[in-house]
């Protein structure tokens, strides 16, 4: 069984989350016992005068820092004796664990702006991640439904025929029939059929040519809507063109498609408001920044 990315994000997520928790709460601890306490420090003989220090003395791994009447001083470990740590007047105990509340919460604050980004950002992905897969699923189900109708293969059909079949092909233009269900269409009777002004040359009787332009409008009205959709960025152009592109190549500056027959289409199809093909078309087949950047220098 296949699994979303998003699904495995979700648990990693928030094991970093925890990782990151526990990381900045040992910083806190260990930060709290490197403190600062009030203690006497005995140093080896000539380091100090009185081989003495009373202060607040902060203990680090190479060195000590004391803050006395003398001032702030650094000493390494070699010039100390032993330190003996005393309990501090009441308000300088006082004092240092008002300062170390202001640290804590200082810190805390700081974590819960980074858990707050953290968590932010988390959720941002898995939303965008969310919603390239809905419309991934919405695309899927179009073009399950475009492909379904016989009208819109017909009407394929026909376009491939114009492009690959010299003389025509045969088309299930009535499937709903008892007789034969295929019927051989000529490109000729094709590129009539969609006329501008099917009352003044088409006849009304003729069936084959009015099922040829419900076809045809079936396939671009469809066109029209899945431009819609990528005007409104419910699904991208690169994911349409995944399913359905070689109908944008074919009727594209680079294959061998009649530049009479793209009008005929294109044209027919501005006649009733359906350009969207035209610009799916037109928008498929732009050259890409590398290669406009290449075309400066031919």
């Amino acid at each position: 069984m296949r699994l979303h990315a998003g699904s495995l994000f979700a648990p990693i997520s928030l094991v970093l989350i925890c990782v990151l928790l526990v990381l900045l709460l040992a910083g806190l601890v260990v930060n709290e016992s490197k403190r600062g306490q009030p203690a006497t420090v005995y140093f080896k003989p000539g380091v100090v005068a009185g081989d003495t220090r009373d202060g607040v003395v902060t203990k680090r791994d190479r060195y000590i820092t004391v803050k006395s009447d003398a001032g702030d001083e650094v000493f390494t470990w070699d010039q100390v004796r032993y330190i003996s740590e005393k309990d501090a007047p009441a308000s300088i105990r006082a004092d240092i664990r008002a300062e170390r509340v202001v640290d804590v919460i200082d810190l805390l604050s700081k974590l819960g702006i980074a858990a707050t980004v953290l968590f932010f950002t988390v959720g941002l992905f898995q939303y965008h991640q969310g919603q390239k897969w809905e419309r991934e699923k919405f695309l899927a189900a179009a073009i399950k439904e475009f492909g379904d109708w016989y009208r819109n293969r017909n009407a394929m059909g026909m376009i491939d025929s114009l492009a690959l079949y010299p003389k025509g092909r045969e088309i299930v233009l009535f499937p709903n029939e008892d007789k034969d269900k295929k019927v051989f269409l000529t490109n000729e009777e094709i590129l009539s059929a969609l006329t501008t002004d099917p009352a003044a040359q088409l006849d009304e009787t003729d069936d084959r040519a009015i099922a040829i332009r419900e076809c045809f409008d079936s396939f671009l009205s469809y066109m029209h809507t899945f431009h819609h959709y990528v005007d409104q960025g419910f699904i991208t152009l690169d994911a349409l063109s995944a399913h359905i592109g070689y109908w944008f190549y074919l009727l594209g500056p680079e294959s061998n498609f009649s530049p009479e027959n793209k009008d005929r289409i294109f044209a027919y199809a501005s006649q009733y408001g359906l350009t969207g093909f035209e610009t799916l078309v037109e928008m498929n087949n732009k050259p890409s920044i590398s290669e406009r950047i290449r075309g400066l220098f031919k």
